[in-house]
């Protein structure tokens, strides 16, 4: 059984089209198909095709609600200008089925159950859990699954505590690892690994090039992409993240 598990697309369909597992048996989507990106629609098609599993993320749900994606300050400036242009080029489906997606999913695959959300069990939409963060040890006594699968945070990771392994695949579409490289994750038959790879990352600049957005707007998501998530705006003002 091999189960290929993606999160954060954030409307980057240059990335998502390249996606380089084409023999799995499952496909799981942690949420967040849209916003920052340049090309919802596309990416919320590929999804409903594809995946099997998929879950609601924080923007996911401000797009199907017209509400507050309650970013971090940096972001609440993109999140906001990017949400409204998000919203004019989806159709009432795409937003309809935004709306409509589970903010948590449990299954079992063989003899091992998941528990799938996009943030933490305990704040499936907003809850920002670190990997070194002390709240996990809350997050997992809070559920019963032996893997607790995550996203939300754009960083991938494993990490056992107690009998229960987290999972966070980091983000395809707005990877923040220092790596202009799309982030996914892969379950086969009991094995986890965390994969990246390669994308024509210049399309999908040229691709928000085209998105009707100020020019300080366009070059912040540009920079947060080639930086792999080092450069962070600070709403009109980007400064480079240091480590």
């Amino acid at each position: 059984m091999k189960i290929a598990i993606i999160s954060d697309v954030h409307a980057n369909f240059a990335a998502l089209e390249h996606f380089p597992e084409k023999d799995c048996d499952h496909l799981w989507c942690l949420g967040d198909l849209v916003d920052y990106g340049p090309r919802p629609h596309q990416v919320i098609e590929w999804v409903r095709r594809r995946a099997t599993v998929v879950v609601r993320g924080n923007h996911d749900h401000a797009v199907g609600f017209d509400v507050d994606p309650q970013c971090s300050l940096p972001y609440k400036h993109l999140a906001s200008e990017t949400m409204r242009y998000t919203r004019e080029v989806c159709t009432k489906d795409d937003i309809e089925f935004l709306r409509n997606l589970p903010a948590q999913n449990e299954l079992m695959i063989g003899t091992k159950t998941f528990y799938l959300v996009h943030a933490a069990p305990t704040d499936p939409l907003f809850g920002y859990r670190r990997e070194d963060s002390e709240l996990w040890t809350n997050e997992v006594q809070w559920i019963n699954a032996d893997v607790l699968v995550v996203g939300h945070t754009h960083t991938p990771f494993i990490r056992q505590i107690g009998g229960c392994t987290i999972l966070n695949p980091g983000s395809i579409g707005q990877p923040k690892t220092g790596r202009p490289l799309a982030c996914y994750a892969v379950w086969e038959d009991g094995k986890i690994s965390l994969k990246e790879y390669e994308y024509p990352l210049k399309k999908a600049i040229r691709e928000i090039w085209r998105m009707p957005l100020a020019k300080q707007d366009i070059d912040e998501l540009v920079a947060v992409l080639e930086s792999g998530g080092r450069f962070i705006p600070a709403g009109h003002v980007a400064v480079p993240l240091r480590a």
